[in-house]
């Protein structure tokens, strides 16, 4: 019996040892989390609490934002009490990738389909031929999609909904625009503010479409990309730009076929290729054809334009002077999961594949100091909460400048980052294993 016990003392201490914590690069007072709600009350389930949309809205300062699971739900946080407010489920969503836009009349728009940070189930056995696996991911992804309604567009009216209580089987006060397209989720989704449209993006057949939000039609400009490329890293996703940008003038911007930047004019309906090339790994010695996607595009000072790509590079693009200049990756590991501009001009990154924790990356605008590692987001606020967080989706800069990143896990939070803290000496944390 004594054996027994110094032996569960001994498998103790080494586990202690193993699991050792893992903390940032940084003053850990300055990263914090928020929970869904209230819990064992009115949080969000926790096979449901998986963000994957965010959005700060410019004129009341709540930050928005809805998440992927068996179930969609659209949630604030509200800088004012310091807490997330559940707004309640979204009807016929299992999943809202990115696709939170707000309109020049202040309502926020929510496109929405199926979970698509689920894993998909892929046939295992087939025959051999060419490029029959490429054709058989089609296959497996047009499964998922088989028989799906569509994804929809809401429309969500901040104000006296913002303020009501709601309990995990209440339904989001929203009005339902529509469906886009059968068998596709809604993937991209901006807004023109001149115009009242939003403009949008379907998956998996990459169907651009316009939207009109008073009168509700639908106009299809057909496929953004013709080619159907899985360049990854997701090996089970089409590889369908993640991002669309609405400019000035009224052009909508992407990246289309061959990774080429794309500019839709609303005047001819038309997308016109430009010359100029996203950062990423090409097919010249593969053996299928592929090419990378734009995950971000953000509107930044003097018509300036930065961007992401799928393979985890960072880039500005200059539309005027047609110049692309690739800043470089900031990690090894491929992709790009959210990025925003921040007050500081600092761009805020979240970079890390689905197999690996992500990590906080800055980059200055200025272009001085390149970019910085911020390490793993952890935080630890023992005995009273603790949290080591591995996957974000979605990330937004808040009315005060705190930057705000969605948890992509099963029990996700909302975490909270405050600029103005510095990297330890050495970019390393010195109380981190070895």
């Amino acid at each position: 019996m004594k054996a027994l016990h110094t032996l569960f003392i001994i498998f103790i201490g080494l586990n202690g040892w193993a699991q050792k914590w893992v903390s940032p690069n940084f003053d850990n007072h300055h990263l914090d989390y928020r929970d869904l709600g209230y819990p064992g009350v009115t949080e969000i389930p926790a096979d449901d609490s998986r963000i994957s949309a965010l959005l700060t809205h410019r004129d009341n300062g709540y930050v928005y934002g809805a998440t992927s699971g068996k179930q969609s739900y659209l949630f604030l946080y509200d800088r004012f009490i310091n807490k997330v407010r559940p707004l309640g489920l979204i009807p016929g969503a299992t999943g809202v990738f990115h696709t939170i836009a707000q309109g020049n009349d202040g309502q926020v728009y929510i496109g929405t389909g199926k979970n698509l940070l689920d894993e998909i189930p892929l046939t295992q056995e087939i025959p051999g031929g060419h490029r029959q696996i490429e054709k058989q991911l089609w296959e497996d992804i047009k499964a998922y999609h088989e028989g799906y309604e569509g994804g929809r567009i809401f429309r969500y009216r901040p104000g006296k909904a913002d303020e009501q209580v709601y309990l995990p089987e209440d339904t989001a006060a929203l009005e339902d625009l529509g469906i886009i397209e059968p068998n596709n989720s809604v993937y991209a989704l901006c807004m023109d503010d001149s115009e009242q449209l939003a403009y949008g993006l379907t998956y998996p057949d990459a169907i651009f479409f316009s939207m009109d939000i008073e009168t509700r039609e639908v106009k299809k400009f057909g496929p953004l990309v013709a080619q159907k490329v899985y360049a990854g890293p997701e090996r089970s996703w089409r590889s369908v730009p993640r991002a669309l940008l609405y400019l000035p003038d009224g052009r909508i911007v992407t990246s289309g076929d061959g990774g080429l930047i794309v500019v839709f004019d609303p005047e001819t309906a038309r997308f016109e290729k430009t010359d100029l090339r996203i950062p990423g790994e090409y097919w010249e010695s593969w053996n299928y054809y592929g090419y990378p996607v734009v995950e971000q595009l953000i509107r930044g000072e003097n018509g300036l334009i930065w961007g992401s790509t799928s393979d985890g590079f960072i880039f500005k693009l200059n539309l005027e002077q047609q110049i692309l200049t690739n800043l470089g990756k900031p990690r090894l590991s491929r992709r790009t999961r959210a990025m925003a501009l921040g007050k500081d001009k600092q761009l805020y990154i979240i970079s890390g594949e689905l197999d690996e924790p992500c990590k906080l990356i800055t980059y200055a605008t200025s272009g001085e100091g390149g970019f910085f590692n911020w390490g793993y987001l952890s935080v630890d606020r023992s005995p009273y909460y603790a949290k080591r967080a591995y996957q974000f989706e979605a990330m937004t800069i808040g009315a005060d400048g705190t930057v705000l990143i969605g948890e992509s896990d099963r029990r996700g939070k909302l975490f909270l980052f405050l600029p103005g803290g510095t990297i330890f000496p050495g970019d390393l944390n010195p109380k981190n294993p070895r």
